[in-house]
C-alpha cells in the first residue's frame, strides 16, 4: 500500500499525444494503432510516452479510457491488482482509479481511447448498466476473440474518421451515439462472464446476493439504509454487507446508490419532471438532500444533468 502514497493525477490534458491522435474539445481522446498499415513503432522510444509508461510512481487517472491491445504484451497495476495485456485483451479504467505500467514490450501494439468522466453515456438499460458496474467490481480485463477485437476496433475507426473530417458540423453528436454503440457490446461481452462468476460462488452467499438485489429492484425509491434491507433478510447489517462484498465485491451500500441513481438519472433525462418532482418520487427529505446525494454520486448538480 506504501506505493499509493506517492502518485500523480492524470487528466485528459496531461495525455501525451502525436499525429495519430484524435481529439475533440479536450473531452475525448482517441489514438494508437488503430490501421494495420501504420508502421509499428516503440512507444518508450517517445520521451513523452516514457514518462508515463516508466514512471516509477502511479498515477490516479482521473477519466475513463479503454487500451484494446493489438499484439505485443503490457503489464499493468490497477488499484493493487497486476494485469497483463496481449492481443485481444481489452482494460477498461474508471476514473479514480490508481494504475501504473509496470512492463512494455517493444513490439506492443494499443487502440487507446479516453474520456472525460464528465461526459455522459446514458444508461438507459438498467440490466447492462448493473452488469458492468458489476464486472468491473471484480475485475477490469477483458479477453476477445478475433471477431470482437474487430467489431471494437471498427467503431474506434470510423469515430477516428468522422471527428477528424473539418467539414462535419455534428461531431458530438457521432461521437454520443457510437459511445453508445460501444458502451452495449461491452454489456453483451461482460454479461456471459457476470454469470460464470454468479455461478462460481457459494450458493448460500449467492442466494443472499439475489434476495438482497430483490428487495432492493422493489424499495430503493423508498429506502436506502442497509439495515432496511437486513431487516428484510433477517440478518444483521454487517453479515448482510460482508455477503454482498463477498459475492460482488461491492458494499450493498454502493448498490442502494446505483438503483437510485440508475432511476434519478432516467427521470431526469426524460425531460417530463422538475428536479424537485424527481427528488419527492424519490422519497428524498429536499431537492437540497438530494441534490447532495446526486452530486456526491454524479459529480454534478441533478440541474447540470438534466440541462446537459
Amino acid at each position: 500500500m506504501a506505493e499509493n502514497q506517492n502518485f500523480n493525477a492524470l487528466n485528459l490534458a496531461t495525455l501525451p499525444f502525436d499525429d495519430q491522435a484524435c481529439i475533440l474539445d479536450g473531452r475525448f481522446f482517441l489514438s494508437g494503432n488503430l490501421d494495420n498499415g501504420t508502421p509499428q513503432r516503440d512507444l518508450t522510444s517517445d520521451p513523452t510516452m516514457r514518462r508515463f509508461l516508466t514512471s516509477p510512481y502511479p498515477f490516479k487517472i482521473q477519466f475513463a479510457m479503454m487500451h484494446l491491445c493489438l499484439g505485443g504484451r503490457m503489464r499493468v497495476r490497477l488499484n493493487l491488482n497486476e494485469y497483463e495485456l496481449h492481443r485481444n485483451s481489452l482494460l477498461i479504467v474508471m476514473p479514480g482509479s490508481i494504475g501504473q505500467c509496470l512492463e512494455i514490450s517493444p513490439d506492443c501494439r494499443i487502440a487507446f481511447m479516453a474520456l472525460a468522466n464528465d461526459y455522459i453515456i446514458t444508461e438507459d438499460n438498467a440490466e447492462g448498466a448493473l452488469i458492468v458496474r458489476k464486472f468491473l467490481s471484480r475485475q477490469s480485463l477483458v479477453e476477445l476473440t478475433e471477431a470482437q477485437t474487430a467489431e471494437i476496433l471498427a467503431i474506434f475507426r470510423t469515430l477516428r474518421d468522422k471527428l477528424r473530417r473539418p467539414d462535419f458540423r455534428f461531431k458530438h453528436d457521432i461521437l454520443r451515439g457510437y459511445l453508445q454503440v460501444l458502451y452495449g457490446e461491452i454489456c453483451q461481452l461482460m454479461a456471459p462472464l457476470v454469470e460464470a462468476q454468479d455461478a462460481r460462488q457459494s450458493s448460500r452467499k449467492k442466494l443472499i446476493f439475489d434476495r438482497f438485489i430483490e428487495e432492493l429492484r422493489q424499495h430503493y425509491a423508498t429506502q436506502r439504509s442497509v439495515q432496511f434491507y437486513a431487516d428484510r433478510l433477517c440478518l444483521t447489517p454487517k453479515y448482510l454487507s460482508q455477503m454482498i462484498h463477498a459475492v460482488s465485491g461491492r458494499h450493498a451500500g454502493d448498490w442502494i446508490r446505483d438503483y437510485v441513481i440508475l432511476e434519478a438519472k432516467a427521470l431526469l433525462k426524460s425531460g417530463l419532471y422538475t428536479v424537485q418532482q424527481v427528488s419527492d418520487m424519490l422519497h428524498f427529505a429536499n431537492q437540497s438532500f438530494f441534490g447532495v446525494y446526486f452530486k456526491k454520486a454524479v459529480g454534478c448538480s441533478p440541474t447540470t444533468y438534466k440541462e446537459r
